[in-house]
């Protein structure tokens, strides 16, 4: 994935990961749910770029 910095992607998860914790504490359910997707979304993006680089390499 051309354009996607590895680095800055992985300060985006865990600082989502860190909102899910907080939603958690506060016992916000909708929080919990918008960030647990969020979150999913981008470690399979990040899986994705590091599988794009096995098959470049």
């Amino acid at each position: 994935m051309n354009g996607i910095d590895k680095n800055d992607l992985d300060e985006v998860i865990a600082k989502t990961f860190n909102e899910v914790k907080t939603a958690v504490n506060t016992h916000s359910e909708k929080s919990i749910q918008m960030y647990s997707h969020a979150l999913r979304a981008l470690v399979e993006l990040r899986q994705q770029i590091l599988s794009e680089e096995r098959v470049g390499s």
